[in-house]
């Protein structure tokens, strides 16, 4: 029973880059960083030590009151093999995160944010010989699905230059994989579809501390233990593995005042996946590097206009036709607090570059809005 489902998704993945599909949503999905717009930003510079970015539990304590933070984040992508170009949409709601004081020196914070998107869908004209006779049509092959993670994070500030912090994490989430066959001659031969729904649960634990070395610097560093990952089709359990280990680590100078300028290293084991997939389904390590600032602008009357910016590369988890995919991009943002401060509005542009050893290649536009509120 396990054999069928990823059948299935392998022709998929498999037939993909083909039909003018996706780079960045091959394999399990794609890893979209669990960054808040402010981090996406400097390119993900800031994210061991950005309270409202997911990923370091310690970083929580920067948030000092009761907060609220919301994203959505489309992504225009254009795919080009040889002459041939298509183009898609995804619109996408990554981070959604609450946080409240505990006493002087505790914070605790919820969110739900998005480990893996796997959305998309392609037609491939073909031909199909039926009882001697070819017969033109169209294939589609849609998955609409993503993995969630729900953290429940708290941490504690024992002194003014340091904070650690600890996470429970509980993954979810489903991939609905449709294939559909529709022919020419539609008076002979009607339409088919086959469905299948995978179900993903499962649970991790991350810990993380950062460090404040006056106005000079800012440490911050998290670790992810993955837990068991359960793959289900319907009441049936078809394949387990492990929620994948991460490290990260950020590193910014704050010698400058409201200048924040920051380097960022992450490491994810996503081969811990590679039981629920097969040869053309594969899982890979992979390294997320980046750099950015985050500066000072204008002033418009009391509120100062945040300037980021910031590069970045890595390796995505998966192949493409035998070929890992690689990405480089730019990132650009702004932010401003109004409402006498309550509020900070902020907004991000990223383009990417996507591209593996074949003849087929990704460019993206996504756009980040964030809103953070101190009710």
């Amino acid at each position: 029973m396990r054999t069928l489902p990823f059948v299935v998704g392998a022709l998929a993945c498999a037939t993909v880059a083909r039909a003018q599909g996706n780079l960045s949503v091959q394999g399990f999905g794609f890893p979209q960083g669990q960054l808040s717009t402010r981090a996406l930003g400097t390119a993900g510079a800031l994210g061991e030590i950005d309270p409202a970015s997911p990923r370091n539990p310690a970083a929580i304590s920067l948030f000092g009151g009761t907060t609220l933070v919301f994203q959505i984040e489309p992504e225009y992508r254009r795919v080009t093999t040889g002459s041939k170009t298509d183009l898609t949409t995804t619109n996408r709601y990554p981070l959604i995160l609450a946080a409240i004081p505990i006493r002087s020196r505790g914070m605790f914070s919820v969110s739900a944010s998005t480990l893996l998107d796997r959305t998309w869908e392609t037609t491939v004209a073909d031909t199909e010989t039926i009882a001697g006779e070819p017969q033109a049509g169209t294939t589609t092959q849609q998955v609409l699905g993503s993995i969630s993670d729900l953290r429940f994070a708290g941490a504690y500030a024992p002194a003014t230059w340091l904070s650690v912090g600890m996470g429970l994490h509980f993954m979810s989430g489903s991939n609905d994989i449709t294939v559909e066959r529709r022919f020419e001659d539609s008076t002979r031969f009607g339409a088919f579809a086959d469905t299948t729904i995978l179900g993903f649960s499962g649970a991790a634990m991350s810990f993380g501390a950062q460090f404040i070395a006056g106005k000079v610097a800012t440490l911050g560093v998290s670790y992810r233990i993955g837990g068991s990952l359960k793959e289900s089709h319907g009441d049936t359990t078809i394949g387990k593995a492990t929620v994948p280990d991460r490290f990260g680590v950020s590193l910014a100078y704050v010698g400058i005042q409201g200048t924040t300028i920051a380097a960022h290293t992450a490491y994810d084991k996503w081969s811990s996946l590679q039981p629920l997939g097969n040869d053309t389904v594969t899982a890979r390590n992979a390294w997320d590097s980046s750099v950015g600032a985050d500066i000072a602008g204008p002033r418009f009357s009391n509120h100062v206009l945040m300037l980021r910016t910031g590069f970045r590369w890595r390796t995505l988890p998966y192949d493409a036709i035998g070929q890992q995919v690689r990405e480089s991009s730019a990132s650009f943002g702004v932010g401003t607090p109004f409402a006498n401060g309550r509020v900070q509005f902020d907004l991000a542009a990223v383009r990417a570059w996507r591209s593996a050893d074949i003849n087929i290649s990704e460019h993206a536009w996504t756009f980040s809005i964030g809103l953070t509120a101190h009710p």
